[in-house]
């Protein structure tokens, strides 16, 4: 990763409070480049244990490693720092790595906390459980928010609320909080540079453009053979560029297997092979019944809103990986099983995004480029959901937007929207 300045994170506020961890190892996971290794060194330096970190791709830790199993525990001991933090990174990418890491656990977990950093493996463990199980806490570092890009981030949001009136409440209360004049200005710099650390510090649009090439290149011709055997990957790479086009719509895995020329279920596949990576993320149609809605098609988005191809697609795709972060984030630090959706009904009436705390919708989401006024699908979103009524809001591209409907419903701006989120 290239060098530049650190930025505080919201991940640093919990991922390592022995409330919630214990004396479990963190797991931190995320896309490449996120700045994982960064986040690992800064907490080192701050527990004072810069010399324990240990990049599992260094030759040298691995002839350590080679020669003595326990080659991480004279380091540790001599420092003479109580509960010493170490750090392996890029572990999940040795033979036997889950052995290694249930070795040193058990011999030296009362004695020294573990910090693991990874991305796509690290992630695919996790779901596919394993004997670490009760050894570890998983946690995830996404890209940059608008409070992280400020230097303010934030601990938690109005959505960590129990319920649609507790999260509406909170809402409002969010909104008459200050909001911190400098937030358009970074805003901008995040929407012409999204929000990965090296671009958006960077600020320059011929580096960015080459950072989005090689970032393209290097998950698909080098983190791909890591978790699959992807063999045409030509093809893949087509499907990367055919996707923004695409963006906001119900994807339609057959169509795209005709301009690919491969099967459909192969389209599926690759799509799930690249969110694994980090690169893009499906958003799912909501359905009282579970079961119906996932019959139907899903949207996609990518991480990286740059790859969108105009002013509309980016603001929605913005949108979405902002929602997208936060109920990660907030499913990361206990407060419930958060998903986001859409809602589309029979009739073809829409609303861009749902969030779910528990599968019970707490806030419905539309972003429009130019329309001001609430769309009276959104007012009129009592209609889906009779039981409780989730806060609504419509973002617009405009800045300085703020007004108040009735319904629990708000129109603002989208770097109100974004400084509210984690």
């Amino acid at each position: 990763m290239g060098s530049y300045e650190y930025l505080n994170r919201s991940i640093e506020s919990y991922a390592f409070d022995d409330a919630l961890i214990g004396r479990h190892m963190v797991f931190v996971a995320g896309p490449r480049q996120v700045g994982k290794t960064r986040l690992a060194k800064r907490w080192l330096e701050k527990k004072g244990c810069a010399s324990l970190y240990f990049n599992w791709d260094d030759p040298l830790t691995r002839q350590r490693y080679l020669k003595d199993s326990r080659y991480f525990e004279s380091p540790a001991r001599t420092l003479g720092t109580p509960d010493p933090w170490i750090v392996f990174d890029e572990i999940h990418k040795r033979q036997r790595w889950r052995d290694i890491l249930k070795g040193a656990y058990d011999l030296f977990g009362d004695e020294f906390r573990f910090l693991v950093t990874g991305s796509a493996r690290l992630d695919l463990f996790h779901r596919s459980g394993d004997s670490l199980v009760g050894r570890y806490s998983l946690f995830h570092m996404m890209p940059l928010s608008l409070a992280e890009a400020m230097g303010a981030p934030l601990d938690s949001c109005f959505l960590a609320g129990e319920g649609p009136t507790e999260v509406a409440t909170e809402l409002g209360r969010s909104i008459d909080a200050s909001h911190r004049s400098d937030s358009p200005d970074a805003m901008d710099a995040l929407w012409r540079f999204g929000p990965f650390p090296e671009p958006f510090l960077r600020q320059n649009d011929r580096f960015s453009r080459i950072w989005r090439r090689d970032y393209l290149t290097l998950l698909i011709r080098e983190d791909l053979r890591d978790i699959s055997r992807v063999a045409e990957l030509d093809k893949l790479e087509n499907l990367t560029l055919l996707l923004p086009d695409r963006i906001g719509s119900p994807l339609s895995m057959a169509s795209l297997g005709r301009d690919l020329e491969v099967a459909h279920t192969t389209v599926k596949k690759w799509l799930e092979q690249l969110r694994r990576l980090y690169l893009i993320f499906p958003v799912t149609p909501w359905h009282k019944k579970v079961s119906r809605g996932l019959k139907r098609e899903k949207k996609w988005y990518f991480l990286d809103w740059t790859y969108a191809p105009n002013d509309g697609c980016r603001l929605e795709n913005m949108v979405a990986t902002a929602l997208y972060r936060a109920c990660m984030m907030l499913t990361d630090m206990g407060f419930g099983d958060y998903r986001l959706h859409y809602l589309r009904t029979l009739d073809r009436k829409e609303i861009d995004f749902v969030v779910c705390r528990d599968e019970r919708p707490v806030l419905a989401v539309e972003a429009k480029t130019g329309n001001v006024s609430p769309t009276r699908t959104l007012m009129n979103r009592e209609k889906w959901f009779p039981d409780h009524l989730p806060a609504g809001i419509h973002v617009v591209a405009r800045p300085g937007i703020l007004q108040r409907h009735p319904k629990r419903t708000w129109v603002m701006s989208l770097d109100r929207l974004m400084s509210l989120l984690l």
